[in-house]
């Protein structure tokens, strides 16, 4: 055997999937994950647990809120980064980038226009009637 025909041995020539877009699917599947057991909590145990602690327990839950947004955010970043490497090396893992920008977006909007909703319900005042009728002896301004 001579040196002029020598060929290295084929190594493993699948392409190695790109990490920064599994982890952004993971992380914008996890911030969905979040939300809804949010939610799920603040409807059920949530209101036992304020009632019997006289609201204490609402700091832990506004924490908690906080979570899925940021989840969505280092996802939305790593789904962008994903994507820039993936169009310089040509790695696969371009539908699991797309799909963790996806699922940031539409958690980031939906976050967005929940607050623009609450800013707009405050401001109008829509909620003072009711909170009136429970609460007479409350002062209107």
């Amino acid at each position: 055997m001579t040196w002029n025909n020598f060929q290295p041995p084929m190594l493993n020539s699948t392409p190695v999937p790109n990490k920064l877009a599994r982890t952004s699917l993971i992380l914008g599947l996890l911030g969905w994950l979040f939300y809804l057991l949010q939610w799920c909590f603040d409807l059920t145990f949530g209101l036992l647990l304020a009632a019997f602690t006289a609201g204490s327990s609402a700091i832990c839950s506004s924490v908690l809120d906080f979570l899925p947004f940021a989840l969505w955010l280092v996802g939305i970043v790593s789904g962008h980064v994903a994507l820039g490497q993936i169009r310089q090396t040509g790695a696969p893992g371009r539908a699991g980038a797309v799909w963790g920008l996806v699922l940031g977006y539409v958690g980031l909007a939906f976050t967005v226009l929940f607050i623009v909703i609450i800013i707009i319900l405050v401001v109008t005042g829509v909620g003072a009637g009711l909170l009136y009728k429970i609460n007479p002896s409350l002062p209107k301004y």
